[in-house]
């Protein structure tokens, strides 16, 4: 006769061709919930054993339950719900919320008890993906799915202001539906303009009020320090002002933390750059080239009074002319933060005739967000970046999430 596969997590669903099976008697086996018994006219609970029964329709929902593989040995029309991908996700869910309400463990959990094991997944699986096997990948991926779940659990309870994994994955939806239109819509497969649709929207989602809004001071020291540059670099921050021991870490055996240190300067150099934005709001002026980012950061000021005092910073005696055959002589620059060259931003280069103009008609786009760190502070060999979040000596500017 016929066997009828029910999905487990969807038992209320019948697939189409089946419903005519149903209207007459049907064995049931025990995984098919009440609920669906409920809905059968003539169901009756299908025997612990085979019998051998041809005429009877079989209603389960285990593919493995023994009464099922011996209809489908037999020949047995079967008929089963299609499963979709993704499909497991549910399961995995379920699953999730069934330990946040009865394992002991699992119920007593918080975001922050769970941060060092989100961490440890994360490594894990970058291990994973250096040296590890597609099954070690495989694993780590799950490890890692189970953080997402579990801390979408755990929100779910939130008594203020609660979320479940369906709310996650509509954001997801919607953040990645609305970054890449034209790639979704069919309009283009063209890398460049995606790159650029993202960046014009997430620009217009974040409206940043600080420069370094959405880095994470949590990040490990080099993957902050690199953040943090970049973005200083796409706004035309000065680059004598920047710690030169941020450029290159040297490491100490047996010295201080190299982490420690460097994360301190990258803080020092994060709390000059918010107290300069800060001085900039104050007067609704915007940091927009280096000379700017100089006054506010109060250093413009002292680069003219050194421009008009001696050696030692003492006042000059009064302009006396020079001989005709003497060439003028210049003032002693700021020892710590001259005025930038193009030597400071582009590396050393020769003034040359400018180059005929592409006959193809190309034009060279200049991004408006984070740049390369190689192209203006020199070579950088960082790889990583860390999660956004806020940095905890910030003045009081609007600032947003990135991502």
């Amino acid at each position: 006769m016929t066997v009828i596969l029910l999905d487990p997590l969807r038992p209320e669903v019948l697939p189409l061709g089946a419903m005519k099976f149903v209207v007459g008697p049907v064995l049931v086996t025990e995984d098919v919930h009440p609920t669906t018994l409920w809905a059968l006219q003539q169901a009756s609970a299908a025997p612990v054993a085979d019998d051998g029964d041809p005429l009877t329709v079989l209603l389960s929902t285990d593919r493995n339950h023994p009464l099922v593989r011996a209809r489908v040995d037999r020949g047995e029309v079967l008929i089963a719900v299609q499963r979709h991908s993704g499909d497991a996700l549910i399961e995995a869910v379920a699953l999730m919320d069934t330990l946040r309400r009865t394992g002991p463990w699992e119920s007593k959990q918080t975001h922050d008890s769970l941060r060092r094991y989100l961490l440890e997944e994360v490594y894990e699986l970058l291990d994973a993906i250096d040296v590890g096997t597609q099954a070690d990948l495989r694993e780590e991926l799950g490890d890692l799915l189970l953080q997402v779940l579990f801390h979408a659990r755990i929100a779910a309870d939130d008594p203020t202001s609660p979320f479940d994994i369906d709310d996650v994955a509509r954001s997801f939806v919607a953040k990645i539906s609305h970054r890449t239109p034209g790639i979704l819509a069919g309009e283009h497969s063209d890398l460049e303009t995606q790159i650029r649709e993202w960046e014009e929207r997430k620009a217009a989602e974040k409206q940043r009020g600080s420069v370094l809004d959405g880095i994470a001071t949590t990040a490990p020291a080099l993957a902050l320090a690199q953040k943090v540059l970049e973005r200083l670099a796409a706004s035309g921050f000065p680059k004598p002002e920047v710690d030169p021991e941020l450029l290159s870490v040297t490491v100490e055996v047996g010295g201080r933390s190299t982490e420690d240190i460097t994360r301190q300067r990258v803080l020092d150099l994060m709390d000059r750059v918010y107290a300069a934005e800060a001085s900039a709001q104050a007067v609704a002026e915007k940091l927009d080239s280096p000379q700017a980012w100089l006054h506010h950061l109060g250093v413009a000021d002292g680069y003219a009074a050194q421009q008009n005092s001696g050696p030692g910073g003492q006042p000059q005696a009064p302009h006396q002319p020079a001989p005709a055959v003497a060439a003028p002589q210049p003032a002693e620059p700021h020892p710590t933060a001259p005025e930038p060259t193009a030597d400071d931003y582009d590396g050393d280069i020769e003034q040359v005739d400018e180059a005929p103009a592409d006959e193809s008609g190309s034009e060279t786009t200049e991004l408006d967000d984070e740049v390369s760190i190689d192209d203006y502070y020199g070579s950088e060999s960082i790889e990583t970046s860390g999660p956004d979040d806020a940095h905890p000596h910030a003045p009081n500017v609007t600032r947003t999430t990135s991502d």
